[in-house]
């Protein structure tokens, strides 16, 4: 009899806990987060923060900033593609080549907020005389993930050749955030 008694309560405390489990993961499903969409480049701005840029020996870097005009947050990872271009959208050199550091994370980026990657600039009076140096008037840039890209305002001097040994551009991981000194 004791033995019974035993097998009823195991039997009736076995279906509470599965009950309870299966109310539980119920709840907890229907109250996790929709996922956050990818940015699409529709709705971000793309610009070059020029008042936030600074030198050294030879670089120019310069905040590549992702603002989210969008009415709800939105995601990116990686690097973003840039070249500089003429007026009419002409690339001019090469493309900018990434920087491999740090790794690349996932962005969220709320409505009306910023994320950011830097731009550097190598100064292009420094390449031997191959460089055949023009003006870029824009960037290209295709945010991470994105086959359609956004124009920024840039003005300065580029490495027309495309060879490797000209590379005059290069970007870094997008990152969270207003950008800082580095």
């Amino acid at each position: 009899m004791f033995n019974s008694i035993r097998r009823t309560i195991a039997a009736a405390s076995a279906l509470a806990l599965g009950l309870g489990g299966a109310l539980w993961a119920t709840s907890a499903a229907s109250a996790a987060p929709a996922a956050v969409p990818a940015c699409s480049t529709g709705s971000l701005a793309v610009w070059v923060n020029l008042s936030a840029g600074g030198v050294a020996a030879g670089t120019v870097w310069f905040p590549l900033d992702f603002t989210n005009i969008g009415r709800r947050a939105c995601t990116l990872l990686g690097y973003p593609s840039v070249a500089a271009t003429n007026v009419d959208g002409g690339q001019l050199g090469r493309a900018a080549e990434r920087e491999l550091a740090p790794k690349p994370t996932t962005v969220t980026i709320p409505a009306g907020g910023t994320a950011h990657a830097y731009l550097l600039w190598l100064d292009v009076g420094n390449f031997p005389s191959g460089c055949k140096p023009g003006t870029a008037s824009l960037l290209k840039v295709y945010p991470p993930g994105q086959r359609s890209a956004a124009r920024a305002f840039f003005s300065l001097p580029v490495c027309l050749t495309t060879t490797p040994l000209y590379q005059s551009l290069f970007v870094t991981v997008l990152q969270p955030g207003v950008a800082h000194a580095l």
